[in-house]
């Protein structure tokens, strides 16, 4: 299944990009990222754990970024969050008039085949729309957290 949610920021795709392609800036503009870990890191490609704090304790997933500056970040989870079996995606980042128009894209398999594709769909769709805004804030100059 594939999700997308979006969100506009009053900054330019440069630096909107930038601070999305900041690993170390996830510990800083999200609360629930507990911890950030960059095994590999070139202008092209990021290899990283990040451990995240869900109501049912510590998750610690592992992906790789394809860095494609100032235009497009692509994820794949080699280490998906609990009860998926994968999970990739985009973030997007298009220019207009001094704004950033930032797309979050995500395709997701469960590990059950008989699961709630629907009800995953949306709590997924909760943490992007989330993480989207916090993420403007940090883009705006506005203080997270």
């Amino acid at each position: 299944m594939r999700i997308c949610e979006q969100m506009v920021v009053d900054a330019p795709a440069e630096s909107v990009y930038g601070l999305y392609a900041d690993l170390a800036a996830w510990k800083r503009v999200l609360p629930d990222v507990v911890d950030v870990e960059v095994h590999y890191m070139d202008a092209h490609r990021q290899e990283f754990s990040m451990t995240v704090e869900r109501p049912g304790g510590l998750e610690t997933v592992s992906g790789v970024r394809h860095l494609r500056a100032p235009h497009e970040l692509e994820l794949v989870q080699t280490t998906p969050p609990p009860g998926l079996a994968a999970m990739r995606g985009t973030w997007t980042f298009t220019p207009e008039n001094g704004k950033t128009t930032v797309t979050a894209s995500r395709e997701f398999t469960l590990l059950d085949p008989d699961g709630d594709e629907q009800r995953f769909a949306e709590k997924l769709r909760g943490f992007l729309r989330t993480n989207l805004d916090l993420f403007r804030r940090a883009a705006e100059g506005e203080r997270v957290h």
